[in-house]
């Protein structure tokens, strides 16, 4: 790369920083506890679908016997 193309692609992203600016600085602990809280969510969804798919099976047995 030459040092124009890289005067370029920072002056891009220089561009862009200044569109999105960060609202609020935020710490690793901040982002791990955000990180785990989202986690939590994606699991509880995942078991409560876990759960009506097996219930729904469940019931077409009783059904079908």
């Amino acid at each position: 790369m030459s040092y124009d193309e890289l005067g370029s692609i920072s002056e891009n992203i220089e561009k862009k920083l200044d569109k999105t600016q960060a609202t609020k600085k935020l710490c690793v602990h901040d982002l791990k506890r955000r990180l785990k809280e989202k986690n939590k969510k994606e699991n509880n969804n995942k078991v409560v679908i876990f759960f009506i798919i097996v219930f729904f099976i469940f019931f077409l047995l009783l059904l079908i016997y």
